[in-house]
């Protein structure tokens, strides 16, 4: 269906827990370099990968809907957790309202069948590991699948602990049992804050192919704006970012560089819960 140029205008949407998601926010810069991105980190509820299903796809649908009253044409959702238990919904939302959404899962497992042999690890938060979509998705297509909880990778990449010993031990703690003639040929970094430390994990999994879903989240988040007609009318202009946070927007300007590889632009404080006088769009049945 053709698409109006304001709507093509209109930024896409991306939130996390966190600032990891920033990884799928650079991602997306270089993909779509003409487009505006408008960026929400929740940083008032991270972690999502300690909630409860119930908790996060409640989150995800609070978060959602401010991005929507911003006025968004596409909605990632660069989390892992928040993709494992709130995307179907999110999407079924979204379809109402001609509202492409996409998550980060499909795209890493896509990548990761391409290259594997036949035997996947997933590496994630205890949300994404719990929720089991990761394995749901590989288990019909490779000879063994294999997740693995890492939460302390989380506050490593934070900290910009992402080399020398506190990285490495951690690493090997988590990573050691996977090496060997036993071990995965392909692993997928499932959290978004793993690419940070893909240096010290590559280390601690000589051989491995590692798969960022980042990128591939990226291709088909392009993908898919082509297809439904909603890429930017003017592919030679520089795109815009527009960064927010729900707290602590001192150490998400301090942290956010790491993730993007770049020096952050300007970031704003907003409080979902003082915006909510309008209704949850995304409610079911809304």
């Amino acid at each position: 269906m053709p698409q109006s140029p304001d709507r093509k205008r209109l930024p896409i949407g991306v939130f996390d827990s966190g600032v990891g998601g920033l990884t799928v926010l650079a991602a997306l810069r270089r993909a779509l370099p003409a487009e505006d991105l408008l960026y929400l980190g929740d940083t008032a509820r991270v972690p999502y990968g300690a909630r409860s299903a119930e908790t996060v796809r409640a989150y995800a649908r609070r978060v959602s809907a401010h991005l929507w009253r911003e006025g968004i044409k596409a909605l990632v959702v660069a989390c892992n957790t928040a993709t494992t238990y709130a995307l179907g919904e999110l999407q079924r939302a979204g379809a109402r309202r001609g509202l492409p959404v996409i998550g980060v899962i499909a795209p890493g497992v896509d990548q990761a069948l391409a290259r594997t042999r036949g035997d996947v690890a997933v590496l994630g938060t205890e949300g994404t590991v719990r929720g089991g979509r990761y394995q749901a998705a590989l288990g019909p297509h490779v000879r063994r699948v294999r997740a693995l909880a890492c939460p302390l990778f989380v506050p490593l990449a934070e900290e910009g602990w992402t080399r020398g010993p506190v990285a490495e031990l951690v690493a090997e703690r988590y990573l050691g049992p996977l090496r060997g003639p036993d071990g995965p040929d392909t692993v997928i970094l499932g959290c978004t804050h793993y690419p940070i430390l893909r240096q010290v994990i590559a280390a601690a999994l000589p051989g491995v192919a590692l798969v960022d879903s980042a990128d591939a989240t990226a291709a088909a988040a392009a993908a898919l704006l082509a297809d439904a007609g909603l890429l930017h009318p003017d592919p030679s202009r520089a795109g815009r970012e527009r960064l927010m946070v729900t707290d602590n927007l001192r150490r998400f300007r301090e942290t956010a560089g790491r993730f993007l590889g770049r020096e952050p632009g300007p970031a704003e404080l907003v409080d979902l819960i003082a915006a909510e006088g309008a209704p949850l769009v995304f409610a079911e049945g809304a």
